[in-house]
């Protein structure tokens, strides 16, 4: 059983291991953001991807598979999903099926960009508030921001048939990632996953609906 000091053990090895690192990711992940909301269409959407496949990557080899295996030999097969879900969005580059549309969904538009902007603003300050600091803070690289990132970003996607091979994955982790750090460790923060996680499982399950309400004669 993992501990809380396991666990913040383990933040501050991945985060001086890898550091610095965290800078890479936010400047990727603001500039897809930034492409997708204000210059949308094609290029926006095949940076997106990309910026979204070699985030996943980073997380199942990295993350997982180098650091989290060594408090935790579940690891290895989150490891192992989080690899898949970036071959997912490494396929989507080349054969496109989902596209990320701003406005053409404007409130579901703003409660995207509100909860990808609260991986990059909002879950560090409210991790300080809780008392987690540096080096065992969660930063822009590690799960949680990440998936959090993802949520809100696959928000933008909903106004097409929505593809649930984008969505499990990281539902499940905001499961596990979201509920297993606020309840065992008090990284209340990561409340905030499992909420981002109920909000794109709703999403989408609205927009399957709508989808096959379309296809009906």
């Amino acid at each position: 059983m993992i501990d809380a000091e396991t666990f913040r053990s383990f933040l501050a090895e991945f985060n001086r291991g890898v550091f610095p690192t965290h800078i890479l990711w936010y400047a990727l992940g603001v500039g897809a953001s930034f492409l997708v909301l204000a210059r949308p269409g094609k290029w926006a959407d095949v940076a997106a991807k990309g910026v979204l496949a070699l985030l996943w990557a980073w997380l199942g080899l990295v993350y997982m598979i180098v650091y989290y295996t060594r408090i935790n030999s579940a690891g290895y097969v989150w490891g192992g999903l989080f690899l898949l879900q970036a071959v997912f969005f490494a396929v989507e580059i080349f054969w496109p099926k989902i596209q990320f549309s701003p406005t053409a969904r404007p409130r579901l538009g703003h409660l995207a960009a509100a909860v990808a902007g609260w991986a990059f603003v909002g879950y560090p300050i409210t991790a300080l508030i809780f008392g987690h600091g540096w080096p065992e803070l969660a930063l822009f690289g590690a799960a949680t921001p990440i998936a959090l990132y993802t949520c809100g970003m696959l928000l933008f996607t909903f106004d097409r048939r929505p593809r649930w091979r984008f969505t499990f994955i990281p539902f499940m982790w905001s499961v596990v990632g979201g509920l297993g750090p606020a309840t065992q460790w008090q990284y209340y923060e990561d409340y905030a996953l499992f909420l981002a996680g109920l909000i794109l499982l709703i999403a989408w399950f609205e927009a399957s609906q709508k989808y096959k309400k379309k296809k009906k004669p």
